[in-house]
């Protein structure tokens, strides 16, 4: 982890809770397990990707800890964005599970300018985004892994992509985020492309381990890009998934 730790520069604030691995919530709470936190992979591969696309407004479902936040917010900074609140992150455990840490660490880190937090369900919160015709350019899913969670996630941030917006689901091994993947490759092909994350990776994709996970499809996450039109009709075609 220290390695790739340099690749995290461009936030001393995420760099510095990647290294120590400790955080510290609202109410003075220490957290030392911070198993939920993303990898530095994934970090430097949202942070790849924002570069690239260069997307005006950002989601995430699932706060946590603030490392992929503080990700967003930094990166909308170092584009030269205006703060005006274009990171919508959707946490319903913020002030109850993690004392506020996420808040916490992008507020310290002087990011709470591009950040709109929101502190109810994905199945809730989703829905009005689409009602109110909101449109994000990339998309970070890594909320609930029940199924049915990460399904309604799909079904609704998919809506919410720009035109050739890209969203990632992390932990895409997991049984079932893998089922609901399978399911975005059978039966939506028309609307959805998987992209090949590797060379956004902080491995940039060269390693033997990632290549092996790539074939095996066991890889960390997940990336899809909106190609053409999400609502299918009434009576499109089902493929087995």
């Amino acid at each position: 982890m220290q390695d790739k730790s340099h690749q995290l520069e461009f936030c001393p604030a995420l760099q510095h809770l990647l290294g120590e691995r400790v955080c510290h919530g609202k109410s003075g709470r220490e957290f030392t397990n911070l198993g939920s936190l993303s990898t530095i992979n994934n970090l430097v591969t949202l942070r790849e990707l924002m570069i690239g696309l260069k997307p005006a407004r950002t989601l995430e479902v699932g706060l946590c800890f603030g490392g992929s936040g503080l990700v967003f917010t930094a990166t909308h900074r170092d584009l030269g964005h205006a703060p005006t609140r274009q990171h919508v992150a959707l946490d319903p455990y913020q002030s109850s599970v993690w004392d506020g840490c996420g808040l916490q660490n992008i507020d310290r880190a002087g990011l709470a300018g591009y950040l709109d937090f929101r502190p109810n369900f994905s199945s809730l919160e989703l829905p009005k985004l689409v009602g109110e015709d909101n449109r994000f350019g990339l998309v970070y899913v890594d909320g609930s892994h029940l199924i049915e969670d990460v399904f309604v996630d799909a079904y609704f941030v998919t809506r919410l992509l720009t035109d050739d917006g890209v969203v990632a689901f992390d932990d895409s091994s997991d049984p079932h985020v893998r089922k609901v993947l399978k399911f975005l490759r059978t039966n939506c092909r028309m609307s959805l492309k998987e992209i090949d994350l590797g060379p956004y990776r902080a491995d940039r994709g060269t390693t033997l381990r990632y290549r092996a996970a790539r074939m095996l499809g066991k890889v960390q996450m997940t990336a899809f890009r909106r190609i053409g039109q999400i609502d299918r009709d009434w009576n499109a075609p089902y493929h087995p998934f």
